[in-house]
């Protein structure tokens, strides 16, 4: 039979690991600045760089934070990809300072992956990845309700060509209320790296549904239409793409492909 102090000791434990669980469930809110981000970066995920810089110009109280510098860097590297290479790097460079003052941060982290895979650095950017996927796992780790972390959890592992596990994270961000359109981009890629072309298209086909000008789902849609033998989508779907994301780094290879099909 349990003495009176044992009994304690067990409802002490127990009650520790229930307020433990309900800390780790508890609702995500993000800031201002990271709020902020996020519009950015969806914005620019889209490839829409005024819509981006309109938002920006406009929070000039959060311009120095730690989130708006790494929306702006982006903004930079996207807007200056065919124009100017030394600006390129300078965003680059704006995203490393980041990283170093806030290391925790996935973010940063995986859009200097982006930028480096735009100047064909492959290698750098990969381990960028890595870096951003294990930054948002401790996040989620900490706390799974929170949007950012499980959606960069995923979209680093799409990078990562590990689509399942990234699946797994995406469905999760989706629930958080992440933006809909970059996580259904996100599951379309992850379709494409398992060839299943007929799921990747329909992920797509979402991303349309939402937001019709979000360029980048003309591109891969066109690729899935490709393969599943839709060659007027093909073409439809490319041509689409070059003329709203003109300067972007998949824009030759759609040219190239339109000019072979037609």
């Amino acid at each position: 039979m349990r003495d009176k102090s044992t009994a304690l000791i067990i409802v002490l434990i127990f009650t520790a690991g229930l307020v433990a669980s309900v800390a780790t469930a508890a609702k995500y809110t993000p800031s201002d600045a990271e709020i902020l981000r996020e519009k950015v970066i969806s914005k620019l995920v889209a490839w829409r760089t005024k819509s981006a810089q309109s938002i920006l110009t406009k929070a000039t109280d959060l311009e120095q934070t730690q989130p708006y510098l790494t929306a702006e860097a982006l903004l930079m590297a996207t807007y200056s990809l065919d124009k100017d290479p030394k600006v390129v790097n300078r965003a680059l460079k704006i995203l490393e300072r980041q990283i170093e003052k806030n290391p925790a941060d996935p973010v940063a982290e995986y859009y200097r992956g982006e930028v480096l895979r735009w100047l064909d650095q492959n290698d750098k950017a990969k381990a960028s990845w890595t870096k951003a996927k294990d930054k948002a796992a401790a996040r989620v780790a900490d706390n799974g309700r929170n949007p950012t972390a499980q959606y960069y959890l995923g979209a680093a592992l799409v990078r990562l060509k590990q689509p399942d596990a990234a699946r797994k994270a995406l469905k999760k961000a989706l629930k958080t209320d992440f933006n809909k359109p970059m996580v259904d981009l996100q599951m379309g890629l992850s379709y494409m790296l398992q060839n299943n072309w007929k799921a990747a298209k329909a992920s797509f086909d979402e991303v349309h549904e939402l937001d019709p000008r979000y360029a980048h789902l003309y591109y891969f849609r066109g690729l899935a239409s490709d393969k599943l033998g839709q060659k007027d989508q093909l073409l439809d779907d490319l041509d689409q793409f070059v003329k709203l994301a003109p300067n972007s780094p998949e824009a030759k290879k759609a040219r190239a492909i339109l000019s072979a099909a037609r």
